[in-house]
């Protein structure tokens, strides 16, 4: 980008993390965005080392040495994962029309950012178009004739949207019975497996036995018939699987700290439709029940990959 500056607005939320953030905060300085959104949560009682950390999250904002807006949103007391991250976004979107989300473990390369930031206005009045995403887990499979795809997997990874999209979010989704009793799932998704998986799911922060923001978040694309983008290269690299992370705390080789393509060049693909292939192998390899050998295919690409890792 030369001296120039990022345009669409960025959201960066934060939390306790300061080392996984001050990698994400590095590369959102790199382009110099124009307008930068910050949220952190606040510490949780009983946990003595979240103050320290969310100061020092805070701190991060001092390396802030370009012409910028920056916009805080600063909780005083502990949130949780899902009303802190989604009201997060709505707070973002009441201000700004379209823009970019990074959460503080979701390292993205530099050429996401343009990627995000042309399709935002490619797709801007398409309301059939709900989320671009910015990972890839299709194991080397391109899809379609262009630098992305459409789909029905919604990928938080990084990831950007529209206001016209976020406004019919509902963190509680209070139609949930009625999308239940009258069978919709089968008209977003035909496999029993992949049914039943997303049920479960989306009755879970139904009920509030999860706290999340993510399920809902696809509960809101699929009950509107929303199609999501995501690249054919990896975009974004999650660096947060630790003991650190509220959901990720198991270090998972197959999705952690993933390799990431630049993306210098951007083709559109020429035909506007879900690519079912790359929907099916999405939920095959990443949510449906696994078979004994799958299990032990994993188990070996595991071994391998650590191996590697380790030479």
């Amino acid at each position: 980008m030369g001296n120039g500056q990022f345009d669409t607005p960025i959201l960066l939320i934060m939390f306790n993390r300061p080392d996984h953030a001050k990698q994400v905060f590095e590369r959102i300085r790199s382009i110099r965005p124009k307008d930068l959104y910050i949220a952190v949560d606040g510490p949780r009682e009983n946990h003595p080392t979240d103050r320290d950390r969310v100061a020092k999250c805070l701190d991060l904002l001092e390396g802030i040495d370009w012409d910028c807006n920056v916009h805080k949103l600063i909780r005083a007391k502990n949130l949780g994962c899902g009303k802190a991250v989604s009201s997060a976004i709505t707070w973002f979107f009441d201000q700004v029309e379209m823009g970019i989300i990074l959460e503080d473990d979701c390292l993205p390369d530099a050429t996401f950012f343009t990627y995000c930031q042309e399709l935002l206005a490619t797709y801007k009045n398409d309301e059939s178009v709900m989320h671009i995403g910015g990972v890839n887990y299709q194991d080397g499979a391109l899809r379609g004739d262009g630098s992305y795809y459409f789909t029905k997997v919604c990928h938080i990874w990084g990831w950007a949207t529209w206001r016209r999209a976020w406004q019919k979010y509902d963190f509680s989704i209070k139609n949930f019975d009625r999308f239940k009793e009258t069978g919709a799932i089968s008209n977003v998704l035909s496999h029993s497996e992949d049914q039943n998986y997303w049920l479960k799911a989306f009755e879970s922060v139904y009920t509030h036995k999860v706290d999340t923001w993510d399920y809902q978040w696809v509960y809101t694309v699929w009950s509107h018939n929303g199609l999501c983008i995501l690249p054919n290269h990896n975009l974004v690299s999650n660096i947060g699987f630790d003991e650190f992370a509220t959901h990720t705390t198991s270090r998972n080789l197959l999705h952690s700290d993933k390799a990431v393509t630049p993306l210098t060049t951007i083709i559109h693909p020429t035909f506007r439709l879900e690519d079912k292939a790359a929907t099916e192998y999405s939920f095959k390899t990443l949510f449906r029940t696994k078979s004994e050998w799958n299990k032990k295919v994993d188990r070996m690409k595991l071994r391998l990959r650590y191996r590697t890792w380790h030479i």
